[in-house]
């Protein structure tokens, strides 16, 4: 977090205060304002939690020489508002963490999938996941072994691969078995990894293709219902950990567009002193004239603004 003007924070609260009562639409407008400046200070986007952290730091640092806040600490060292952040916080932030890491490690990836099938199922080689495209591509997100990756990749050959079948049906799964007779680039590469069945479980159809779980065995026979609803039971576990993987990556992005869209209005506020809502309005107009999106036109003037970045007339 910057430091912070505790004086200029301080004026900032008791101002936001005073207007709290008023309802009028400038008084509300003056209290977006507020909140917005104190959000930038305190490093909270969030405008409640901002004004109560700027309390508690006002309250934090109430205690200098003389009373007033903001002044020296008896030791000679400045008082910054990190350093007055309590202890007790810190504490429970740290338990809360840890908290939030045990849940998370609690929840199977991927790879936990991948390796419980390996030892669960029997004569099992191991097992991958992948997206089967109309097109015939392969999109392999995960599997237990090279050779299995590249019995993945060849699994958009028509009429021969389980993806390929499991596209067709649409649901539930469907058991391959390798013949010995029967030549082709999937079952070729089958054969030599000692691959006799393949079982690939259906987990999601896309408008252009399905991904699916897929169970390499040894054994030449057709598994049972036993091992069918284990990897039934594998499958889910995998649709999960792709969820929770997307989830993941679609709430980092949009935290990431929202601190860069916040850097570039910030650009904007200060460089033509506009107010918060017309410096979004304003990156909004520029997004249209270039005929691009809000996200793009913020990157690139957060990108610029930042300590060291080249504009296009530097050297190099």
């Amino acid at each position: 977090m910057a430091m912070v003007d505790v004086a200029e924070l301080r004026r900032l609260v008791a101002e936001h205060d005073a207007l709290a009562g008023d309802r009028s639409p400038d008084a509300r407008q003056r209290l977006r304002d507020i909140g917005y400046t104190i959000g930038v200070y305190t490093g909270e986007p969030d405008a409640v939690r901002a004004l109560a952290r700027a309390r508690g730091l006002l309250d934090a640092g109430h205690s200098g020489h003389d009373g007033h806040p903001g002044a020296p600490a008896t030791s000679g060292r400045p008082t910054t508002p990190a350093d007055a952040l309590p202890d007790a916080l810190l504490a429970e932030l740290g338990e809360l963490a840890a908290r939030e890491q045990g849940r998370s490690r609690s929840f199977s990836t991927l790879g936990d999938v991948l390796h419980l099938a390996r030892v669960a199922l029997p004569d099992c080689a191991g097992a991958a996941v992948s997206t089967w495209h109309d097109e015939g591509s392969v999109h392999t997100l995960a599997a237990g072994s090279p050779q299995l990756l590249a019995l993945e990749r060849a699994q958009g050959e028509a009429g021969a691969g389980p993806l390929s079948r499991t596209r067709a049906q649409g649901e539930g799964h469907v058991v391959v078995r390798i013949e010995q007779g029967r030549p082709g680039r999937f079952t070729d590469r089958a054969r030599r990894c000692g691959i006799r069945t393949v079982v690939a479980a259906h987990l999601r159809t896309h408008p252009h293709g399905c991904t699916a779980f897929s169970a390499y065995l040894h054994a030449p026979e057709e598994p049972g219902a036993p091992v069918l609803r284990l990897i039934a039971a594998l499958a889910l576990q995998a649709s999960i950990a792709l969820d929770r993987s997307a989830l993941a990556r679609t709430v980092a992005d949009l935290l990431d567009r929202r601190h860069t869209t916040g850097l570039a209005m910030g650009v904007v506020m200060e460089r033509y002193g506009v107010a918060p809502h017309t410096a979004l309005m304003l990156l909004a107009q520029v997004a249209q004239r270039l005929d691009t999106d809000l996200g793009t036109v913020a990157r690139r003037l957060a990108d610029r603004d930042r300590p060291g970045a080249r504009t296009p007339s530097d050297p190099g």
